[in-house]
């Protein structure tokens, strides 16, 4: 195990390309996870399975992203670059923890994030005046 954890690393020190992978029947078989994984893309450091899910305000891409060997959390910054990369400079892609009753059961330490429409802006966030408490005109409608 620890030679398999040191090649791990060896490999992760460079980010590497994305390889792009549509999964196979097999590998669906073997990974139920992956029953409904448009594509799995990976690079020297992570997976990233993609999940298509329609919702009321349009398609939402599930992303799944996991370090290879699971040996440690993925960063804030690993994932904006991941999302950026693979879905483009402008997305915007939330992640949420849901309530107890829904909690994560699996054994890996992933990062899920959800990849919004262009078309639906986020009401809230970094990007808006409002953001860290500060004050924001009142607007009457």
């Amino acid at each position: 195990m620890a030679r398999q954890t040191a090649i791990l690393k060896a490999m992760a020190r460079t980010w590497g390309e994305w390889h792009r992978q549509i999964p196979t029947d097999e590998l669906r078989k073997d990974f139920p996870q992956l029953r409904h994984c448009r594509c799995i893309w990976s690079n020297n450091r992570f997976e990233v399975q993609s999940f298509a899910c329609e919702t009321p305000i349009g398609g939402v891409w599930q992303i799944v992203i996991i370090r290879h060997g699971d040996l440690e959390q993925v960063t804030y910054a690993e994932a904006q670059r991941i999302i950026h990369e693979l879905f483009g400079e402008e997305i915007v892609a939330v992640e949420v923890y849901p309530s107890l009753a829904t909690e994560w059961h699996g054994k890996s330490n992933p990062k899920v994030l959800w990849v919004l429409p262009e078309t639906w802006p986020l009401p809230f966030g970094l990007h808006l005046n409002n953001a860290w408490g500060q004050p924001q005109e009142k607007h009457d409608g």
